[in-house]
């Protein structure tokens, strides 16, 4: 298991360092610039902006400067737009919010989901199946920018019950509807992808020989099924762990919860490609760190796969 492990680092390391040149480079060849907005900026002060900021350097020694600044320092420099912040301070006001309502909604999806699949499973065409397909299907059709206006249209604006937008990590009740809002969708797939999977392990041998050998079957599926059938499933999670507490724009355009997924979409339109490379690094990262934890998983849950 060790030598796996370090063999999956070994080539993690440098595809995240490939990624953070690449973005860079790409960003470096973007059109326009983080100071060339709708009023154009006279040249002698847009050479002291890229003068201060070192962006008039040669290419390479600005992507060795951004890299030793990562590597050395965890420092993703100043924001272009905002002189008083820095790329660190904006993911950390952002970020935490969307980390625990990312979290909570990857855990309401998982929990449901699974359920879901795994009794539509058991009770394969009965009224219980085509009800978990029914509410997977309808979950499917509702994405979180369908869902969050539904939600803030029936609990905000009509009951009054819930409060329509900000965020309190002290008040719980400004986390239930992004909460909803980002599962539904990804719940949906879990349950589908159970489901199949679920089906496919009780139909092989070893389900069948367990149960001729008179096992009970809440041993047969709780010891033999659900862990070869969790597979598929934990390959489907890595990604979407990731997608989730990055930060959904949606979810935070709607509620306005200030999480990092608007400020990467601000950055993007006010140029200001010191934080998009932030996002992009701590994305980067983190389905690197997280596609590395499924393969780990992949190993505990079969160990065919380490040879």
């Amino acid at each position: 298991m060790f030598a796996y492990v370090m063999r999956r680092l070994a080539v993690a390391i440098p595809t995240l360092l490939l990624l953070i040149i690449i973005s860079y480079i790409l960003m470096h060849f973007a059109p326009g610039g983080p100071f060339s907005k709708d009023r154009e900026v006279p040249a002698a002060v847009l050479a002291n902006l890229n003068a201060k900021y070192g962006l008039d350097d040669p290419l390479w020694k600005q992507i060795w400067d951004y890299l030793y600044g990562i590597v050395v320092h965890f420092d993703f420099g100043p924001s272009f737009v905002y002189p008083d912040l820095t790329v660190n301070q904006l993911i950390a006001k952002g970020f935490p919010v969307t980390l625990t309502y990312g979290i909570l909604s990857f855990l309401l999806a998982v929990l449901v989901g699974v359920m879901l699949g795994v009794t539509a499973a058991i009770w394969h065409n009965s009224w219980l199946d085509y009800l978990a397909v029914g509410i997977s299907i309808g979950a499917q059709v509702l994405p979180n920018f369908v869902m969050a206006p539904i939600l803030l249209l029936i609990f905000t604006l009509w009951y009054r019950l819930l409060p329509g937008g900000g965020w309190s990590f002290s008040d719980p009740t400004f986390w239930i509807m992004p909460i909803i809002a980002l599962a539904t969708s990804y719940m949906a797939s879990i349950t589908r992808i159970t489901r199949s999977s679920m089906l496919e392990v009780l139909g092989s041998n070893h389900i069948r020989t367990a149960r001729a050998k008179g096992m009970p079957e809440r041993r047969v599926i709780l010891r033999h099924a659900l862990k070869p059938a969790m597979l598929p499933v934990i390959s489907y999670l890595g990604p979407v762990f990731v997608s989730m507490i990055t930060g959904s724009v949606v979810i935070d355009m709607f509620f306005s919860t200030g999480g990092i997924g608007k400020s990467f979409v601000d950055s993007a339109l006010n140029r200001d490609y010191a934080v998009m490379m932030g996002v992009t690094i701590l994305l980067g990262t983190l389905t690197i760190l997280f596609n590395l934890l499924v393969d780990i998983l992949y190993v505990w849950i079969d160990p065919k796969i380490r040879y």
